[in-house]
């Protein structure tokens, strides 16, 4: 099976400005198609021997599949958590309107 030309990325931030201030240079960098900020979702997880819950703002990339190295190294640099969660998933934009739809966004370049 061929590998899929779109992929969504996740990611997290506590700081919501943050956030939207990573998504917009994205875009205006052209290596992601659009972003979607979901807002105060709560992460539980074991730290330390105790169950920890905090809360911080989920990130969900669309890009083409030839843009990962650079949505990657984007983070990486800016990102201000030591190691930021990055979750890669290919995919494919579902309905042939939709995938219309991005495909002229990126000829237009948004």
């Amino acid at each position: 099976m061929a590998s899929s030309q779109e992929i969504l990325i996740f990611t997290t931030l506590a700081d919501r400005d943050l956030a939207e201030e990573y998504i917009a240079e994205m875009l205006q960098l052209g290596i992601i198609t659009s972003g979607t900020i979901f807002p105060e979702v709560s992460l539980l997880y074991q730290w330390e021997g105790k169950l920890t819950i905090d809360s911080e703002n989920k990130i969900l990339l669309k890009a083409k599949a030839d843009q990962y190295t650079a949505i990657e190294e984007y983070i990486m640099k800016k990102h201000p958590y030591l190691a930021p969660e990055i979750i890669k998933m290919d995919v494919s934009f579902g309905s042939d309107k939709f995938k219309a739809f991005i495909k002229d966004k990126i000829a237009k370049g948004g």
